[in-house]
């Protein structure tokens, strides 16, 4: 048998909890993104693979879903490549690779490798072996579905929550999304950690409004005032800088992932993005962490706070807001417009960049 590293992920269709998003991604995708980078194979175990088999995920049919955890487990491991593979939940954000890697390592002997944290046993965060598929279809037989009851019936080696502190200092791996109140825990720790990066905010606003105009003069001023400005420009449509024929759109054809070009006077990266586009905050993190600030232009949908510009002659309505001064918006934080609008957020004059300058340098950059 190959020795393919393989994981397994429990997902229940029928709960919208995988698709909740934490930094503009759903919780199954973080979830996939975290284990792909140690294993060679991710696999959905689910009871509906069509939806996720759209996304373009590897997935298993769940053959008992009315067996529960156990049922999707024996599924997964009837069907994988390898000997062993690690379990976990598709609502596990936190997920730590080198915790997956460690209990990985200790595989050998056992059929079953679990954690016992602070909470007990994580059976969505272990290791199982094929030799676990006949006792659990025996168990599910007699209609004993618990998980945990299964591992006495088999080699288990329990591994304690705390030996694992040193691999995750924080112990956030076992934690799962089990309500909203959970995602909005989830995304306040997350905005604390980001305190090393910069703060972002998203201008929006109906095509033809002067938007592209207002963040120029905004760039140009808070660049005269000392700070670095990093900008994201969303583009709907496919774009082109790499063109077809010259050296660097050979090297990217030919599998270069990042391809760098270099000058003297400026340096451009092409990023091919194999799965997808990249969220906003991957690309803040991944690329702007020396700017003071990031302005970005366009993204209407996303999860950062928005400054909305209005021109009353391209529309007699906001985006972000009703007419009765409402918030459609949550993230709305500010409106730049030539109308007198009655807000629980500032009205800036529009065309007028300093204004605007002056509430971002004073909500994000006192410290800069």
């Amino acid at each position: 048998m190959r020795d393919i590293r393989t994981a397994l992920v429990m997902v229940d269709a029928g709960d919208e909890r995988w698709s909740w998003e934490l930094q503009g991604e759903p919780l199954v995708h973080r979830v996939h993104r975290i284990l792909e980078a140690f294993f060679d194979e991710v696999l959905l175990v689910t009871p509906e693979p069509g939806p996720f088999q759209a996304m373009g995920y590897k997935t298993l049919a769940d053959e008992r879903p009315d067996a529960g955890l156990l049922g999707a487990i024996a599924t997964g491991l009837k069907h994988i490549p390898s000997h062993y593979a690690a379990v976990v939940g598709a609502d596990m954000p936190f997920l730590h690779p080198r915790v997956l890697r460690h209990l990985y390592t200790l595989r050998s002997g056992w059929d079953v490798v679990v954690p016992r944290g602070p909470r007990g046993f994580e059976p969505l965060c272990a290791v199982y072996s094929k030799a676990c598929v006949a006792p659990m279809e025996e168990r599910i037989a007699r209609g004993n579905l618990k998980v945990l009851d299964f591992i006495s019936d088999v080699r288990t080696r329990i591994v304690n929550g705390e030996d694992l502190l040193a691999l995750d200092s924080q112990g956030l791996t076992f934690r799962n999304v089990s309500s909203r109140t959970d995602l909005d825990e989830c995304r306040l720790y997350l905005a604390r950690l980001r305190g090393y990066g910069p703060p972002a905010v998203s201008f929006v606003a109906k095509s033809g409004t002067g938007k592209t105009t207002l963040l120029e003069k905004v760039i140009a001023e808070l660049t005269r005032r000392g700070y670095r400005v990093g900008t994201i420009k969303h583009d709907a449509h496919r774009f082109e800088i790499d063109h077809k024929g010259k050296d660097s759109w050979r090297l990217t054809r030919a599998g270069a992932s990042p391809m760098v070009i270099s000058s003297a006077e400026k340096l451009a990266m092409v990023h091919p993005n194999a799965r997808g586009e990249m969220t906003l905050e991957e690309i803040i993190y991944r690329f702007m962490t020396e700017a003071d600030i990031v302005l970005t232009e366009g993204y209407k949908t996303g999860g950062l706070p928005k400054i909305e510009v209005h021109r009353s002659a391209r529309s007699p309505e906001l985006l972000c807001a009703a007419p009765d001064g409402t918030l459609r918006d949550h993230r709305l934080i500010a409106v730049v417009s030539d109308h007198p609008w009655n807000l629980p957020v500032p009205v800036l004059p529009l065309d007028h960049p300093g204004p605007v300058c002056d509430f971002l340098e004073e909500r994000y950059l006192a410290g800069a």
